[in-house]
């Protein structure tokens, strides 16, 4: 027999008898841990719902990566930005 180690929002929402949406609030406002598998789907790890359950989350998660970040470079920096040309004043000989 498999044990499952992830649920659905869906799943959730009914062992909590709470609506998905409820749920997927709780998950962006980092009260409940989930992965995000994609832009419209997360999926929350069992032994992390069991803690919610139980009232034991000690502290929203955040998942990061671990070390110092460095600022991102800003495209187009220092660069300089060429005048507008005046299309109107060209005049076209044939």
């Amino acid at each position: 027999m498999q044990t499952r180690l992830f649920l659905s929002p869906v799943e959730v929402a009914a062992e909590l008898s709470i609506s998905p949406s409820t749920v997927l609030r709780l998950i962006h406002d980092d009260r409940l841990p989930a992965i995000k598998v994609s832009d419209r789907i997360y999926r929350i790890p069992v032994a992390a719902f069991e803690k919610y359950k139980a009232g034991s989350l000690e502290a929203p998660f955040v998942a990061g990566v671990s070390g110092a970040t460095r600022p991102r470079p800003r495209i187009g920096a220092g660069e300089v930005i060429p005048e507008a040309v005046d299309r109107s004043a060209r005049v076209r000989t044939a």
